[in-house]
């Protein structure tokens, strides 16, 4: 199957959501719209009795204003040429008077007509009702300006209504024995559907849709406004009228036939969609989504790889924190999602495949696909606990130790983003987010350049505003590494077995730091006057990493001279003991000058959190 007949059959699928209004993460209403119906922001609400006669008009707030209208294909799409909605539409449309106060507006007498007669055609036709005639009767008053004047909804400027009020949207309600609005009214929209279904057969000459092989009414026309970040871009457009794009044997836009209901099921269904589980980054979305009950699960396991634990989660997690007396939760909240992330993927039932998209638009009139695939659910579930089991570094908790697995958010804040971020790293973001997606969902290593480019900032420890910072893109970085390294949680803690050169190189450097800060912690305790300071082996760091042998002994040097007899006998009988075996692992063979591999970040990373265990014990059974 191709991406537009998955999409089909998702509308197919979901046919009872038609209609029903839910609210995304920002607490914005949304639906999966019904065919040849669009949705809009509404400002002014005006409600009539069941005789067509006006009762009240007033603004409505941003809240709740979103709103499904009918519309047709032209009015769907149009920009400068008048085109109208057949029921709710913009105060220029709607109003029949409006010619009477728009002496500045040259088109001022045209809107109406377009207006009403397809509202007129509707309300005489066998699939009229009720509520459709109630507005048509309203609406033949032409008096619509001087109710909204009356009720104090609009001013006149001059005895003109402005640019902006006439081009505000206006939604009728009756006020009938149906409780239900107008602008949720299933019937209502099964009324139009049905109606224009017939109107367009009789309009137009039956084509051939090139999704279902069909003869029927076709569109050359791709609705808008399927992202809300890209209101204006289309997924397929073809409008080229100057043969800038190769066609091949095809005249015109022949090469493009796509049956119009067909064509309102697939965009319909990617709109809903994309507010429903989308993950947003800048211009781009980026979707995942199954035919089973497992759809909820799948996109909850994409937003976890990417945003980790949503904050009502965190707040649950805070709250239990406050009532235990634990404190911490930043610790809790870590350890929380790789569970989380385990637990969920488990939950994901084998069956359907697993459908991906990302979607992007470089213009504000053309959207993108710049990724699909689909897969097995099984396979889906092991790359994603792959994952969740080997990118992490065990950290030190309160009285236990737990995995931290970061976020796609986290490591590409690591990686790129300076000070508050802006546009730029928005820019690189969206496209690093889909190379890791890409990557994870794929069971492939995380692209070298984004470890190449976290490593760089890494090594220059005095480039950051803060030394927790540079900790925490530390664990991040170490996290990413183990993931690529595939050997679960052997990684993940300090591995006395592992004799890479690098590796204990690493573990020096660590012992260095924490020997001199250790020294430093009592001097400033001791008096207040000693300000805090990077380290001896952070300072060094760049140096280390290019010239370790030489770089080292300047360390060493220092830590012996000035730092390691303020220690304790018992500390400074631990520090020594310590270099002396590391050094005596590397011997003369890797006590060279031979840059390090990134793998001595990793030594630096498990050495420092064995070094700040809470107590033997405790690190012993977490193992």
């Amino acid at each position: 199957m191709t991406i537009f007949q998955d999409l089909v059959k998702v509308y197919d699928d979901n046919q009872d959501k038609i209609g029903v209004f839910e609210q995304d993460h920002f607490q914005n209403d949304f639906t999966l719209l019904p065919a040849s119906h669009i949705s809009v922001n509404i400002q002014v609400e005006v409600t009539i009795d069941d005789q067509g006669n006006f009762l009240t008009a007033n603004t409505l707030d941003k809240q709740g204003n979103t709103t499904v209208i009918p519309a047709t294909i032209e009015s769907a799409n149009r920009a400068s040429n008048p085109e109208a909605h057949p029921l709710q539409d913009k105060v220029k449309y709607v109003a029949g008077d409006y010619p009477d106060y728009a002496s500045n507006d040259k088109k001022a007498s045209v809107y109406y007509p377009k207006y009403i007669d397809l509202l007129k055609a509707w309300s005489e036709s066998e699939y009229t009702n009720s509520r459709i005639k109630a507005i048509y009767q309203y609406q033949q008053k032409k008096s619509l300006i001087q109710d909204l004047i009356s009720s104090s909804v609009i001013e006149l400027e001059d005895g003109n209504v402005s640019k902006k009020d006439s081009d505000l949207f206006v939604r009728f309600n009756v006020y009938d024995e149906n409780p239900v609005p107008v602008w949720q009214d299933r019937q209502l929209f099964k009324s139009w559907t049905a109606f224009y279904e017939q109107f367009l057969s009789k309009s137009k000459a039956p084509m051939i849709d090139y999704l279902t092989g069909n003869r029927g009414p076709t569109t050359k026309l791709s609705e808008r406004n399927i992202n809300p970040a890209t209101s204006g871009a289309k997924l397929i457009s073809a409008n080229d009228g100057s043969n800038f794009t190769y066609r091949g044997m095809f005249l015109d836009d022949d090469f493009y036939s796509v049956g119009y209901l067909e064509s309102q099921k697939m965009m319909h269904s990617l709109k809903w969609l994309i507010q429903r589980q989308g993950l947003k980054s800048d211009s781009r979305v980026f979707l995942f989504w199954s035919d089973e009950n497992s759809n909820d699960l799948i996109s909850d396991t994409a937003r976890s790889l990417t945003s980790g634990i949503p904050a009502w989660r965190q707040k649950q997690i805070q709250l239990l924190s406050e009532i235990q007396s634990s404190g911490d939760t930043g610790k809790e909240i870590a350890q929380a999602y790789n569970e989380r992330l385990l637990g969920m993927n488990s939950d994901i039932q084998y069956g359907q495949p697993v459908h991906i998209i990302f979607l992007d638009a470089a213009t504000t009139g053309r959207m993108a696909t710049v990724y699909y695939n689909f897969m097995d659910t099984k396979l889906f579930r092991s790359h994603v606990e792959q994952w969740a089991k080997n990118c992490g570094i065990v950290l030190n908790g309160q009285g236990k130790q737990f995995v931290h697995t970061p976020t796609i958010n986290q490591i590409l804040k690591s990686a790129y983003q300076t000070g508050r971020g802006g546009q730029r790293y928005e820019t690189v973001k969206k496209r690093a987010t889909s190379r890791l997606l890409i990557s994870i969902i794929n069971g492939a290593n995380v692209p070298n350049d984004i470890l190449t480019t976290l490593q760089a900032r890494l090594i220059k420890p005095q480039g950051y505003e803060s030394l927790s910072q540079w900790y925490y893109d530390l664990n991040n970085y170490v996290a990413v590494l183990n993931y690529n390294q595939r050997k679960g949680k052997i990684n993940m803690t300090l591995n006395p077995d592992n004799l890479d050169r690098s590796y204990l190189f690493g573990r020096l450097l660590a012992l260095a730091d924490d020997a001199e800060s250790t020294a430093l912690y009592q001097q400033q305790a001791a008096n207040k006057n000693v300000s805090s300071r990077l380290t001896t082996a952070l300072r060094f760091m760049t140096n280390f990493n290019e010239r370790p042998a030489t770089t080292w002994q300047r360390i060493y040097q220092s830590i012996v001279r000035s730092y390691l007899m303020k220690l304790s006998g018992g500390s400074q009988y631990y520090y020594q003991e310590q270099f002396k075996e590391i050094m005596d692992l590397l011997n003369d063979n890797g006590m060279t000058d031979d840059p390090l591999s990134p793998l001595y970040l990793s030594g630096f990373a498990s050495q420092h959190v064995f070094n700040h265990r809470k107590n033997k014990q405790t690190n012993e059974e977490e193992e």
